[in-house]
C-alpha cells in the first residue's frame, strides 16, 4: 500500500502569505463578502451567548407544539438555503484565488470574486451547494464529530467543480463532485483538521475583536486552503501519472 505524501502546513501558509505580499488591500477587497459575512456571524455569536447568560436564570421548560416543530422545519430549510448561499459565494472567492496562483502578476478584481454568477451556471451551483448543506446538516444531526469528518471530507468539492467550469465539463451527477472530494481526502481529514487548527489563535482574536481581525485573517485562512488544495490535486496528478 502507498504511503501518502504529507502537505506541509508551514508550507502552504507561506505561499497564502507570499501570495498577498504587498498586495493586501487586493486580498480584502476579493474577500470582501466572506469578511462581511463572518464579521456579522461573529457578533451574533456574541450577542447571543450574552442573552444566553443573561437568561439563563430564568430557563422554563417549554413544549414543543405542532406550530413549534412546523416553525423549526423552516428553519431548518433556511438555515440549508442560507448555508448553500454562503457556499457559493466563497467557492466563487476560492476560484478567484486559483486563478491568482495561477497568474501571481495579474490584479484580480471584486468582479472576478463573483466569478460563480459570471461562469458557468448558477442555478447548478447553487444546487450543487444546497445538496452539499443537506448532506452535511444530515451528517451532523449524528452528532458533531460525523459532521466535521464530513466537512473535510466534501472539502474539495468547490475545486473539483471549478476544473470542470473551466474544461466546459460536468459530472453526471452532482453528488459525484462531493463523492470525488471524498476520494481525494481519503487518509488526508486529519492532516486538513490540523490545518484548520492551526488558525485557533487567530480565531480567538477575532472574537475578542469583536470580528475586526478578521478582516486580515479570512483572506488568510481562504489563500491558505486553496494553496492546500493545490497541492493535494498535484499530488493526485503525479500518483496517477506514476502508475
Amino acid at each position: 500500500m502507498n504511503s501518502i505524501e504529507p502537505i506541509s502546513i508551514r508550507n502552504v501558509k507561506r505561499e497564502a502569505r507570499a501570495l498577498y505580499h504587498g498586495r493586501l488591500g487586493t486580498a480584502i477587497k476579493i474577500n470582501i463578502v466572506p469578511i462581511v459575512l463572518t464579521i456579522l456571524t461573529t457578533v451574533s455569536t456574541l450577542l447571543s451567548l450574552y442573552i444566553v447568560f443573561r437568561q439563563f436564570a430564568t430557563i422554563s421548560d417549554v413544549s414543543v407544539s405542532s406550530d413549534g416543530r412546523i416553525s423549526q422545519m423552516y428553519e431548518t430549510i433556511q438555515d440549508i438555503l442560507s448555508q448553500a448561499v454562503q457556499l457559493v459565494l466563497t467557492w466563487s472567492v476560492c476560484w478567484t484565488l486559483i486563478d491568482w496562483y495561477e497568474q501571481p502578476k495579474t490584479k484580480p478584481t471584486l468582479k472576478t470574486a463573483f466569478q460563480a454568477f459570471t461562469h458557468g451556471n448558477i442555478w447548478h451551483t447553487l444546487l450543487l451547494a444546497i445538496v452539499q448543506s443537506v448532506l452535511m446538516f444530515l451528517w451532523t444531526l449524528l452528532l458533531i464529530v460525523p459532521g466535521l469528518v464530513k466537512y473535510f471530507a466534501y472539502s474539495q468539492t468547490y475545486f473539483i467543480y471549478k476544473i470542470d467550469i473551466e474544461h466546459g465539463t460536468r459530472q453526471r451527477q452532482l453528488t459525484d463532485y462531493i463523492t470525488i472530494s471524498r476520494r481525494l481526502m481519503a487518509g488526508r481529514k486529519w492532516e486538513l483538521f490540523l490545518l484548520e487548527l492551526s488558525f485557533i489563535g487567530w480565531h480567538i482574536l477575532g472574537f475578542v475583536t469583536a470580528g475586526l481581525a478578521y478582516i486580515y485573517v479570512i483572506p488568510y485562512l481562504n489563500a491558505t486552503r486553496v494553496a492546500y488544495s493545490r497541492h493535494l490535486l498535484t499530488l493526485k496528478i503525479a500518483e496517477r501519472q506514476a502508475v
